[in-house]
């Protein structure tokens, strides 16, 4: 529950620290007084915002504190867990806006992120304005209210993460067979190409070593007959230089140890007449491997116009580098081969989650079927005590999908909120078909429809502030007498504050607060303040009547005393 309310320097309050009570407390003032401030802090503190925010005094920051009791609501003490924030037993609620604008937001002293205030928020407050009767009429928003009764949330929200999921997974199933419908033209030239160099062979520095032994075999002639006159020059004709050198190297024996230089040009003459024999049997060797060989000589062309050839078709300059696109076109022939890979796995996890979401969905349709049942003979039987006697009420829910349905044609047709459809009719006449509520309902039976509700829900989760922002417009007469009593009745199970106009709304307050506004020739001001026993009857009497006279005074009265003689809650 909410028990104090801190405003500084907010609209046409200066300052103010409100107490608040459990049950019902009803803020009552004039038209135009500044009733909707109250509110509209508490709003603000929660992070939203409003055009008119403006400060009493232009100079200092606006700060706004509201104090919480939180009680053992369960998920609010888990999400103050998970922010690392004390489950105390007070929850200090507080929001500061600058000069410049510019908001901080803090809970027990500790600065927060907004994010959390409008998480919170849903934890701590039931806000009723008179636009929420319009959300009422929306199909979307009765499925909501249905869910809350049933207590099917986590059932909703599970379906509603694996919704998303199948969305986003059909997304990229399309994507990855796009982009293999966009490479499977490429993948097939790539594989050829892959097939045709996987086929050649190559190796690195392989042209070089095949040019060098052609060129040697295509001039193996010239060079045989060039070696054969050498080697015959040399060593094995009349008079070779072998046999001139070996002559000389004789006569400088005969003399080299008369001197050391003879000694070692001898010796010279030796190493050269040693060459000669070896460049000899070295050319002979040389002359037996050039033998002509035809067919060999056509092998190596061959392998260098395929060589050549490849390197002109790729576009490349080298054996190199048609390895490396050999390479390449190996890796993208794996990758297209990984995308059909990811395809299949994408299509079974589709399938497994889409069994799963049927399954999901038939139980939240079952657990909906069963609740609408009971919440429309609870929602009825609560209309007819607010003076609608005859009125009937039903919640019609609508299974959207046959069992039939294949993915693509399920995610078509559901939503993220199931598979189902609810919609609540309602007639105030007997004799008169139901029909969808925003057919056939009026203002002030839509206000008692959301009331009753409220009420219903109220049972269901764990207590909230719940704020009415003017529910009674439309309402007069003895319908607000049950309409009031009805409220009280609401406020037995959680704490309600109450922006009203009818007198026998605060009849039954526990706490009544008076707005009143002042103005002088500088500026205006707002006071709001706790009614006594005397001040009550006052206003009572003003909202009766609008006017303090005897006759007005006494009829708040005999209001009160009617309503604590019959019982405020029963």
């Amino acid at each position: 529950m909410l028990s104090e309310l801190y405003i500084k320097n907010y609209l046409l309050l200066p300052e103010i620290r409100l107490k608040l009570v459990e049950g019902l407390t009803v803020i009552s003032g004039e038209t135009g007084a500044g009733k909707s401030i109250l509110i509209g802090s508490i709003s603000l503190i929660f992070g939203d915002n409003s055009p008119g925010m403006e400060a009493w005094d232009k100079e200092k920051p606006i700060y706004l504190e509201a104090t919480f009791l939180p009680g053992l609501d369960t998920a609010l003490i888990n999400l103050l867990s998970e922010n690392a924030l004390s489950t105390e037993d007070e929850l200090i609620i507080a929001r500061e806006i600058s000069t410049t604008g510019k908001s901080s937001y803090f809970i027990n002293g500790r600065k927060v992120g907004v994010s959390l205030l409008k998480e919170l928020k849903n934890h701590l407050i039931d806000f009723h304005h008179q636009r929420d009767q319009q959300r009422l009429l929306a199909a979307a928003y009765q499925l909501e209210l249905l869910d809350a009764y049933a207590g099917t949330e986590p059932l909703r929200n599970e379906f509603t993460q694996l919704y998303h999921k199948l969305k986003t997974g059909l997304k990229h199933l399309d994507d990855l067979k796009a982009e293999s419908d966009r490479q499977k033209h490429l993948n097939e030239l790539f594989q050829f190409q892959y097939e045709e160099l996987e086929k050649a062979q190559l190796k690195i520095g392989e042209e070089a070593t095949l040019q060098l032994e052609y060129e040697l075999l295509s001039h193996g002639i010239e060079i045989t007959e060039i070696s054969n006159a050498l080697q015959y020059s040399l060593l094995e004709g009349e008079n070779s230089i072998f046999d001139q050198l070996n002559a000389h190297k004789a006569q400088l024996q005969r003399f080299e140890k008369l001197n050391p230089i003879l000694h070692k040009a001898a010796q010279a003459l030796q190493q050269a007449l040693e060459a000669i024999q070896e460049s000899s049997f070295l050319l002979a060797d040389l002359g037996d491997s050039l033998q002509a060989d035809p067919e060999n000589l056509e092998k190596i062309k061959n392998r260098l116009d395929t060589i050549n050839a490849l390197v002109f078709k790729h576009k490349v300059r080298s054996i190199a580098e048609l390895i490396a696109l050999f390479q390449e076109r190996a890796a993208q022939i794996d990758a297209f081969a990984n995308l059909a890979e990811s395809i299949a796995t994408q299509e079974k996890q589709l399938s497994a989650d889409f069994a799963n979401i049927k399954t999901l969905g038939d139980k939240l349709s079952a657990q909906r079927l069963s609740a609408g049942g009971e919440l429309s003979i609870q929602l009825q039987e609560n209309i007819r005590s607010l003076s609608i006697p005859e009125g009937l009420f039903e919640i019609r829910i609508d299974k959207k999908v046959p069992s039939s349905f294949v993915l693509s044609e399920f995610i078509a047709v559901v939503n993220e909120s199931g598979q189902d459809s609810a919609e609540f009719f309602f007639t105030a006449n007997p004799g008169f078909a139901l029909k969808p509520l925003a057919a056939v309902v009026s203002g002030g039976e839509l206000s008692r429809i959301l009331l009753a509700i409220k009420k219903v829900l109220s049972q269901r989760i764990s207590p909230k502030l719940m704020i009415l922002d003017e529910i009674d417009a439309g309402i007069g007469g003895k319908t607000a007498e049950r309409v009031a009593g009805f409220i009280h009745d609401l406020a037995g199970n959680q704490q309600v504050l109450c922006i009203t106009h009818l007198a026998q709304i605060a009849a039954h307050a526990d706490c009544h607060i008076a707005v009143e506004k002042s103005s002088t020739e500088q500026n205006s001001t707002v006071t709001l303040s706790e009614l006594n026993h005397a001040q009550r009857l006052h206003e009572i009497a003003r909202m009766l009547s609008g006017s303090f006279s005897s006759k007005a005074l006494e009829h708040a009265r005999e209001l009160i005393i009617d309503i604590n003689m019959r019982g405020k809650r029963g």
